[in-house]
Protein backbone atom coordinates (compact mmCIF):
# COMPACT_ATOMS: atom_id res chain seq x y z
CA UNK A 1 0.00 0.00 0.00
CA UNK A 2 2.83 2.09 0.73
CA UNK A 3 4.59 1.96 -2.37
CA UNK A 4 1.69 2.71 -4.44
CA UNK A 5 1.70 6.07 -2.00
CA UNK A 6 5.05 6.99 -3.09
CA UNK A 7 4.29 6.23 -7.20
CA UNK A 8 1.45 8.84 -6.69
CA UNK A 9 3.39 11.35 -4.67
CA UNK A 10 6.59 11.35 -6.98
CA UNK A 11 4.10 11.23 -10.17
CA UNK A 12 2.35 14.59 -8.11
CA UNK A 13 5.90 16.45 -7.96
CA UNK A 14 5.96 19.19 -10.71
CA UNK A 15 9.02 19.21 -12.53
CA UNK A 16 11.83 21.55 -11.89
CA UNK A 17 14.58 22.28 -14.14
CA UNK A 18 17.81 20.09 -12.48
CA UNK A 19 20.95 21.28 -11.34
CA UNK A 20 23.56 18.19 -11.88
CA UNK A 21 25.54 19.10 -8.61
CA UNK A 22 21.95 19.10 -6.92
CA UNK A 23 20.98 15.93 -7.74
CA UNK A 24 17.28 14.13 -8.05
CA UNK A 25 16.88 17.57 -5.02
CA UNK A 26 16.81 20.18 -6.61
CA UNK A 27 16.89 23.65 -4.58
CA UNK A 28 16.80 27.23 -5.12
CA UNK A 29 21.05 28.21 -5.33
CA UNK A 30 20.39 32.41 -4.23
CA UNK A 31 18.01 31.14 -1.58
CA UNK A 32 20.36 28.53 -0.03
CA UNK A 33 23.29 30.42 -0.17
CA UNK A 34 21.90 33.53 1.65
CA UNK A 35 20.30 31.70 4.10
CA UNK A 36 23.32 29.60 4.84
CA UNK A 37 26.10 32.47 4.76
CA UNK A 38 23.56 34.42 7.20
CA UNK A 39 22.75 31.35 9.33
CA UNK A 40 26.59 30.43 10.33
CA UNK A 41 27.59 33.63 11.66
CA UNK A 42 24.76 33.56 13.86
CA UNK A 43 25.05 30.13 15.03
CA UNK A 44 26.92 31.26 18.38
CA UNK A 45 23.58 33.44 19.03
CA UNK A 46 21.62 30.22 18.22
CA UNK A 47 23.35 28.03 20.20
CA UNK A 48 22.88 30.66 23.17
CA UNK A 49 19.37 30.73 23.03
CA UNK A 50 19.15 26.88 22.56
CA UNK A 51 20.46 27.06 26.39
CA UNK A 52 16.58 28.29 27.10
CA UNK A 53 15.10 25.54 25.22
CA UNK A 54 13.37 24.45 27.99
CA UNK A 55 9.44 23.22 27.74
CA UNK A 56 7.69 26.14 29.24
CA UNK A 57 9.61 28.39 26.87
CA UNK A 58 8.19 26.36 23.94
CA UNK A 59 4.83 26.09 25.86
CA UNK A 60 4.81 30.19 25.76
CA UNK A 61 6.09 30.05 22.07
CA UNK A 62 2.96 27.96 21.29
CA UNK A 63 0.33 30.23 22.97
CA UNK A 64 1.88 33.19 21.27
CA UNK A 65 1.91 31.20 17.89
CA UNK A 66 -1.95 29.84 17.81
CA UNK A 67 -3.52 32.68 16.92
CA UNK A 68 -2.04 33.31 14.18
CA UNK A 69 -2.78 29.83 12.62
CA UNK A 70 -6.00 30.85 13.43
CA UNK A 71 -5.64 34.27 11.45
CA UNK A 72 -5.04 32.39 8.55
CA UNK A 73 -7.69 30.16 8.73
CA UNK A 74 -10.32 32.76 8.92
CA UNK A 75 -8.59 34.52 5.46
CA UNK A 76 -8.58 31.30 4.02
CA UNK A 77 -4.65 30.74 3.82
CA UNK A 78 -4.20 27.84 5.83
CA UNK A 79 -6.24 24.93 5.83
CA UNK A 80 -5.48 21.37 6.96
CA UNK A 81 -5.04 17.82 5.28
CA UNK A 82 -6.07 14.39 6.63
CA UNK A 83 -5.06 12.62 3.34
CA UNK A 84 -1.85 11.10 4.19
CA UNK A 85 -1.05 9.79 0.22
CA UNK A 86 -0.50 14.20 -0.13
CA UNK A 87 2.23 14.00 2.55
CA UNK A 88 5.51 16.47 1.63
CA UNK A 89 7.57 13.57 1.77
CA UNK A 90 8.23 9.96 2.29
CA UNK A 91 9.59 10.44 5.95
CA UNK A 92 6.33 12.14 6.41
CA UNK A 93 4.05 9.57 5.05
CA UNK A 94 5.81 6.41 7.55
CA UNK A 95 4.98 8.86 10.41
CA UNK A 96 1.32 10.03 9.25
CA UNK A 97 1.00 5.99 8.43
CA UNK A 98 1.84 4.48 12.00
CA UNK A 99 -0.10 7.69 13.34
CA UNK A 100 -3.18 6.19 11.80
CA UNK A 101 -2.18 2.52 12.75
CA UNK A 102 -2.24 3.49 16.41
CA UNK A 103 -5.57 5.84 16.19
CA UNK A 104 -3.43 9.15 16.06
CA UNK A 105 -5.47 11.69 14.32
CA UNK A 106 -2.94 14.18 12.35
CA UNK A 107 -3.13 17.00 9.73
CA UNK A 108 -1.40 18.46 7.44
CA UNK A 109 -0.68 22.04 7.08
CA UNK A 110 -1.65 23.50 3.76
CA UNK A 111 -0.92 27.37 2.82
CA UNK A 112 -2.21 28.81 0.13
CA UNK A 113 -3.51 25.40 -1.37
CA UNK A 114 0.53 24.14 -1.20
CA UNK A 115 0.88 21.06 1.07
CA UNK A 116 4.20 21.59 3.12
CA UNK A 117 5.83 19.56 5.55
CA UNK A 118 4.69 20.80 9.01
CA UNK A 119 1.73 18.85 10.44
CA UNK A 120 0.18 18.58 14.06
CA UNK A 121 -1.04 15.55 15.57
CA UNK A 122 -4.18 15.16 18.77
CA UNK A 123 -2.50 13.59 20.95
CA UNK A 124 -3.67 13.56 24.96
CA UNK A 125 -6.26 15.82 24.21
CA UNK A 126 -4.47 18.63 22.34
CA UNK A 127 -2.74 19.84 18.93
CA UNK A 128 1.20 18.91 19.07
CA UNK A 129 2.83 21.01 16.13
CA UNK A 130 5.43 19.66 14.05
CA UNK A 131 8.33 19.54 11.36
CA UNK A 132 7.95 15.90 9.64
CA UNK A 133 9.02 13.96 12.91
CA UNK A 134 6.72 14.32 16.02
CA UNK A 135 9.63 15.25 18.91
CA UNK A 136 7.54 15.45 22.48
CA UNK A 137 8.38 19.23 23.85
CA UNK A 138 9.18 17.36 26.79
CA UNK A 139 12.83 15.76 25.09
CA UNK A 140 15.92 17.92 25.69
CA UNK A 141 16.03 19.69 22.01
CA UNK A 142 19.00 21.86 22.37
CA UNK A 143 21.39 20.11 19.72
CA UNK A 144 19.12 20.59 17.34
CA UNK A 145 20.57 24.28 16.54
CA UNK A 146 23.51 23.08 15.41
CA UNK A 147 23.89 19.48 14.43
CA UNK A 148 23.53 20.15 11.02
CA UNK A 149 26.72 21.58 10.48
CA UNK A 150 29.38 19.66 9.90
CA UNK A 151 32.37 21.93 10.95
CA UNK A 152 30.88 22.58 14.85
CA UNK A 153 29.68 18.39 14.50
CA UNK A 154 33.23 17.61 13.35
CA UNK A 155 34.57 19.75 16.37
CA UNK A 156 32.28 17.99 18.78
CA UNK A 157 33.02 14.98 18.35
CA UNK A 158 36.96 15.09 17.84
CA UNK A 159 36.74 16.26 21.36
CA UNK A 160 34.33 13.58 22.47
CA UNK A 161 36.63 10.72 20.74
CA UNK A 162 34.85 9.69 17.92
CA UNK A 163 36.09 9.14 14.79
CA UNK A 164 35.52 11.93 11.80
CA UNK A 165 37.23 12.19 8.69
CA UNK A 166 40.21 15.15 9.02
CA UNK A 167 39.79 19.01 7.79
CA UNK A 168 38.77 21.94 8.25
CA UNK A 169 35.96 24.71 7.35
CA UNK A 170 36.95 27.56 4.81
CA UNK A 171 36.08 30.71 3.48
CA UNK A 172 38.54 31.87 1.18
CA UNK A 173 40.62 29.56 -1.50
CA UNK A 174 43.86 30.16 0.29
CA UNK A 175 42.21 28.19 3.29
CA UNK A 176 41.02 25.70 0.84
CA UNK A 177 44.40 25.33 -0.26
CA UNK A 178 46.17 24.93 2.71
CA UNK A 179 44.04 22.37 4.21
CA UNK A 180 44.17 20.16 0.81
CA UNK A 181 48.10 20.52 1.45
CA UNK A 182 47.70 18.98 5.65
CA UNK A 183 45.80 15.98 4.65
CA UNK A 184 45.50 12.76 2.74
CA UNK A 185 44.23 12.74 -0.89
CA UNK A 186 41.63 12.49 -2.23
CA UNK A 187 39.64 15.03 -0.03
CA UNK A 188 36.27 15.90 -0.54
CA UNK A 189 34.50 19.33 -0.69
CA UNK A 190 31.15 20.41 0.56
CA UNK A 191 28.95 22.96 1.87
CA UNK A 192 29.15 23.40 5.34
CA UNK A 193 25.34 23.08 5.93
CA UNK A 194 22.80 21.14 3.62
CA UNK A 195 22.56 17.48 2.91
CA UNK A 196 21.68 14.64 0.53
CA UNK A 197 25.04 15.47 -1.30
CA UNK A 198 24.29 18.76 -2.92
CA UNK A 199 27.30 20.24 -4.85
CA UNK A 200 29.70 17.59 -2.94
CA UNK A 201 32.98 16.77 -5.15
CA UNK A 202 34.43 13.54 -4.19
CA UNK A 203 37.97 12.03 -5.56
CA UNK A 204 39.95 15.20 -5.35
CA UNK A 205 43.76 14.53 -5.87
CA UNK A 206 44.65 17.68 -8.00
CA UNK A 207 44.52 21.83 -6.90
CA UNK A 208 42.90 22.31 -10.47
CA UNK A 209 40.40 19.37 -8.93
CA UNK A 210 40.25 21.47 -6.07
CA UNK A 211 39.32 24.89 -7.70
CA UNK A 212 36.22 23.50 -9.32
CA UNK A 213 34.91 21.58 -6.16
CA UNK A 214 35.37 24.65 -3.84
CA UNK A 215 33.20 26.83 -6.77
CA UNK A 216 30.50 24.16 -7.09
CA UNK A 217 30.52 24.05 -3.33
CA UNK A 218 30.52 27.89 -2.69
CA UNK A 219 27.49 28.10 -4.94
CA UNK A 220 25.59 26.84 -1.52
CA UNK A 221 26.92 29.13 0.50
CA UNK A 222 29.97 31.05 1.65
CA UNK A 223 31.62 28.09 4.22
CA UNK A 224 32.61 24.79 2.85
CA UNK A 225 34.44 21.70 4.41
CA UNK A 226 37.55 20.89 2.73
CA UNK A 227 38.35 16.99 4.67
CA UNK A 228 40.03 13.85 3.84
CA UNK A 229 38.03 11.27 1.54
CA UNK A 230 36.93 8.56 3.54
CA UNK A 231 36.74 4.96 1.44
CA UNK A 232 33.67 2.61 1.94
CA UNK A 233 30.04 2.52 2.05
CA UNK A 234 27.68 5.19 3.11
CA UNK A 235 25.81 4.36 5.75
CA UNK A 236 22.95 6.06 7.82
CA UNK A 237 22.21 5.57 11.05
CA UNK A 238 19.21 6.18 13.17
CA UNK A 239 19.23 7.36 16.59
CA UNK A 240 15.96 7.25 18.67
CA UNK A 241 15.23 7.63 22.24
CA UNK A 242 19.18 6.69 23.42
CA UNK A 243 19.41 3.68 20.85
CA UNK A 244 20.30 3.52 17.33
CA UNK A 245 17.67 1.64 15.85
CA UNK A 246 18.65 1.11 12.03
CA UNK A 247 21.37 1.23 9.97
CA UNK A 248 21.08 1.36 6.36
CA UNK A 249 23.88 0.63 3.49
CA UNK A 250 23.58 2.87 0.81
CA UNK A 251 25.62 2.58 -2.33
CA UNK A 252 26.83 4.07 -5.71
CA UNK A 253 25.88 2.92 -8.67
CA UNK A 254 29.19 0.55 -9.05
CA UNK A 255 30.17 -1.33 -12.32
CA UNK A 256 32.93 -4.01 -12.42
CA UNK A 257 34.90 -4.72 -15.14
CA UNK A 258 35.42 -7.92 -17.35
CA UNK A 259 38.62 -6.97 -19.09
CA UNK A 260 36.23 -6.51 -22.18
CA UNK A 261 33.71 -4.18 -22.11
CA UNK A 262 34.20 -0.39 -21.86
CA UNK A 263 32.57 1.49 -19.07
CA UNK A 264 29.53 3.14 -21.37
CA UNK A 265 29.12 -0.57 -21.63
CA UNK A 266 29.14 -1.32 -19.05
CA UNK A 267 26.85 0.96 -17.63
CA UNK A 268 24.53 -0.37 -20.69
CA UNK A 269 24.49 -3.79 -19.33
CA UNK A 270 24.03 -2.78 -15.82
CA UNK A 271 21.18 -0.93 -16.45
CA UNK A 272 19.65 -3.57 -18.37
CA UNK A 273 19.97 -5.88 -15.59
CA UNK A 274 18.88 -4.00 -12.99
CA UNK A 275 16.55 -4.86 -10.00
CA UNK A 276 13.15 -2.42 -11.16
CA UNK A 277 13.08 -0.93 -7.85
CA UNK A 278 16.26 0.91 -9.05
CA UNK A 279 16.67 3.68 -11.26
CA UNK A 280 19.01 3.63 -14.38
CA UNK A 281 22.10 4.95 -14.14
CA UNK A 282 21.90 8.44 -16.34
CA UNK A 283 25.10 9.36 -18.24
CA UNK A 284 25.73 13.13 -17.83
CA UNK A 285 28.67 15.59 -18.44
CA UNK A 286 28.78 15.32 -14.42
CA UNK A 287 29.39 11.32 -15.10
CA UNK A 288 31.99 12.08 -16.97
CA UNK A 289 33.81 14.25 -15.04
CA UNK A 290 33.65 11.95 -12.14
CA UNK A 291 35.41 9.54 -14.23
CA UNK A 292 38.15 11.68 -15.15
CA UNK A 293 38.84 12.07 -11.14
CA UNK A 294 39.53 8.36 -10.95
CA UNK A 295 41.52 8.48 -14.32
CA UNK A 296 38.95 7.18 -16.31
CA UNK A 297 36.60 8.24 -19.57
CA UNK A 298 33.05 6.54 -20.90
CA UNK A 299 35.73 4.39 -23.49
CA UNK A 300 37.91 2.92 -20.99
CA UNK A 301 37.93 -1.20 -20.19
CA UNK A 302 38.04 -2.13 -16.77
CA UNK A 303 40.24 -4.68 -16.21
CA UNK A 304 38.63 -7.96 -14.79
CA UNK A 305 36.76 -8.15 -11.89
CA UNK A 306 37.86 -3.83 -11.15
CA UNK A 307 35.01 -2.02 -9.24
CA UNK A 308 34.69 1.74 -9.83
CA UNK A 309 31.98 4.38 -8.37
CA UNK A 310 30.04 6.16 -11.26
CA UNK A 311 28.78 8.97 -8.74
CA UNK A 312 29.12 10.71 -5.71
CA UNK A 313 25.51 9.86 -5.34
CA UNK A 314 24.03 7.15 -3.44
CA UNK A 315 21.14 5.01 -3.37
CA UNK A 316 18.78 3.37 -5.39
CA UNK A 317 17.01 6.49 -7.17
CA UNK A 318 20.73 6.83 -8.48
CA UNK A 319 21.30 3.49 -9.56
CA UNK A 320 23.04 2.14 -6.55
CA UNK A 321 21.97 0.07 -3.40
CA UNK A 322 20.74 -0.19 -0.56
CA UNK A 323 20.43 -2.07 2.08
CA UNK A 324 19.30 -2.45 5.93
CA UNK A 325 22.79 -4.36 8.21
CA UNK A 326 22.05 -3.21 11.81
CA UNK A 327 22.44 -6.92 12.45
CA UNK A 328 25.67 -7.56 11.35
CA UNK A 329 27.23 -4.60 12.30
CA UNK A 330 30.40 -4.90 14.54
CA UNK A 331 29.24 -3.79 18.65
CA UNK A 332 32.09 -1.34 18.49
CA UNK A 333 30.63 0.71 15.97
CA UNK A 334 27.19 0.68 17.67
CA UNK A 335 28.77 1.37 20.94
CA UNK A 336 30.63 4.52 19.12
CA UNK A 337 27.10 5.57 17.52
CA UNK A 338 25.28 5.31 20.38
CA UNK A 339 27.74 7.49 22.18
CA UNK A 340 27.78 10.04 19.24
CA UNK A 341 23.49 10.06 19.86
CA UNK A 342 24.37 10.43 23.55
CA UNK A 343 27.17 13.36 22.88
CA UNK A 344 23.93 15.22 20.89
CA UNK A 345 21.62 14.25 23.61
CA UNK A 346 18.68 14.14 21.08
CA UNK A 347 15.86 12.23 21.27
CA UNK A 348 15.84 11.73 16.95
CA UNK A 349 19.13 11.94 15.28
CA UNK A 350 20.57 10.31 11.80
CA UNK A 351 24.36 9.92 11.88
CA UNK A 352 26.45 9.74 8.19
CA UNK A 353 28.98 7.24 8.26
CA UNK A 354 31.94 5.70 5.62
CA UNK A 355 33.29 2.27 6.72
CA UNK A 356 34.64 0.05 4.53
CA UNK A 357 33.25 -3.32 6.75
CA UNK A 358 30.64 -2.84 8.88
CA UNK A 359 31.07 -6.18 10.34
CA UNK A 360 34.73 -5.71 11.05
CA UNK A 361 36.27 -3.98 14.54
CA UNK A 362 36.30 -0.11 13.36
CA UNK A 363 39.32 0.44 15.39
CA UNK A 364 40.94 -1.76 12.80
CA UNK A 365 40.15 0.80 10.04
CA UNK A 366 40.20 4.44 8.95
CA UNK A 367 36.04 5.14 8.96
CA UNK A 368 34.63 8.44 10.53
CA UNK A 369 30.89 10.48 10.87
CA UNK A 370 30.58 12.74 8.15
CA UNK A 371 27.13 14.40 9.44
CA UNK A 372 24.22 14.66 11.63
CA UNK A 373 20.80 15.01 10.69
CA UNK A 374 18.67 16.60 12.65
CA UNK A 375 15.49 15.23 10.00
CA UNK A 376 16.68 11.61 9.33
CA UNK A 377 14.96 10.57 6.45
CA UNK A 378 13.54 7.55 8.22
CA UNK A 379 11.96 6.00 5.75
CA UNK A 380 14.75 4.29 4.12
CA UNK A 381 15.20 2.13 6.95
CA UNK A 382 11.02 0.95 6.07
CA UNK A 383 11.83 -0.02 2.41
CA UNK A 384 15.49 -1.47 2.08
CA UNK A 385 16.55 -3.38 -1.25
CA UNK A 386 18.05 -5.98 0.92
CA UNK A 387 18.06 -7.24 4.60
CA UNK A 388 14.77 -6.64 7.09
CA UNK A 389 12.63 -3.51 7.07
CA UNK A 390 12.92 -1.65 10.76
CA UNK A 391 9.94 -0.14 11.50
CA UNK A 392 11.18 3.14 13.04
CA UNK A 393 8.46 5.80 12.59
CA UNK A 394 6.94 3.10 15.65
CA UNK A 395 9.81 4.34 17.08
CA UNK A 396 9.20 7.67 17.25
CA UNK A 397 5.69 7.69 18.27
CA UNK A 398 6.89 5.60 21.27
CA UNK A 399 8.96 8.49 22.52
CA UNK A 400 5.17 9.77 23.39
CA UNK A 401 4.46 6.88 25.94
Amino acid sequence: MLNDIFVKMKESIPKKNKCLYCGNNPTNHTRVFISQTIAIPLSPLMRFMALFDIPLFRKITKIVLTPYVWFFRALYLLRFNEDSSKAFTERSLVIWEEAKKRGIRMQQFVIIDKPVEQYRAWINNKWQYFESIPVPASLPQRSYSWMDDKWLLKKKFIKAGIPVPKGKRVATWKQALKVFSEVRKPVIVKPELGSRGRHTITFIHTEEELRHGYKIAKQLGTFVVVEEMLMGSVYRATYVGGEIVGILRGDPPRITGDGKMNIKELIEKKNKEKDSRVKDVVITKKTEEFLRRQGFALSSVLDHNQTIDLSEKIGTSYGGFAAEEITITHPKTLAYLKKAGDVLNAPVVGFDFIIQHIDQDPDNQVWGIIEANSLPFINLHHFPLEGEPINVAAKVWDLWK
